[in-house]
């Protein structure tokens, strides 16, 4: 039998011969999320500079900051991560659905996820929804979503999520996208559509190729 432990010198192509889907995905987990989390810092981030370099926001922006360099910063492994979700809450009630809370979401969210907070991460990412006023916002909103959903085993409401993020006009990552698909339908044994998907990465996403090459592996199997 193949050896199909992860190791630092196994590339995709090594694990794709072994036909080992699962330690693909899992070894790449935490890189695709860094890929996100950088985008998020180049899009979103430009969005709230500018709106911080808004003098009549200061109020809004004093109550974030305070709030970053506070709670958030404080925030590890022992810490409570209800007060978290709470600490949120009362923020959100203070500043309403001012653009400046996404990222203060994104980041909570992140760091409930990073300790497996998994209902905390999911109140947090419903809170975020409503301030989620431009696209690039709601878009990574989303994907957020999509992976507290499936880890919680709600894997219709992940495939919900990520059908509306691919009705979304931004396209990021729409070969991973339309993969995730075809696993959580295969989940749910509809196997028709889980080809459908799949399918698409081939077909449409060619320029990412590692998903491509997944993609093509699930359809072998099917």
């Amino acid at each position: 039998m193949a050896d199909t432990t992860t190791t630092p010198n196994r590339n995709i192509n090594q694990i794709l011969d072994e036909g080992d889907v699962g330690t693909l995905v899992s070894k790449n987990k935490n890189s695709l999320i860094a890929i996100l989390i950088a985008i998020v810092v180049a899009v979103v981030g430009f969005g709230v500079y500018s709106t911080f370099s808004d003098k009549s926001k200061a109020e809004l922006n004093s109550k974030i900051y305070s709030f970053e360099t506070g709670t958030l910063k404080g925030f590890n492994e022992k810490s409570d991560p209800k007060a978290l979700v709470e600490g949120v809450r009362t923020l959100q009630k203070e500043v309403g659905n001012y653009a400046g809370l996404v990222p203060v979401v994104i980041k909570s969210s992140d760091l409930l996820l990073e300790n497996s907070h998994l209902n905390e991460a999911l109140e947090v990412l419903t809170i975020g929804q409503k301030a989620a006023k431009n696209d690039y916002a709601e878009y990574f909103i989303l994907s957020r979503l999509a992976v507290v959903y499936e880890d919680l085993g709600q894997n219709q409401a992940a495939i919900d999520t990520l059908e509306k993020m691919n009705s979304h006009s931004v396209k990021i990552f729409e070969g991973k996208n339309y993969l995730d698909l075809g696993r959580l339908y295969l989940k749910l044994g509809n196997k028709e559509k889980a080809k459908a998907s799949f399918t698409y990465v081939v077909e449409k996403t060619k320029d990412e190729s590692e998903f491509v090459k997944l993609a093509k592996l699930y359809l072998s199997k099917m």
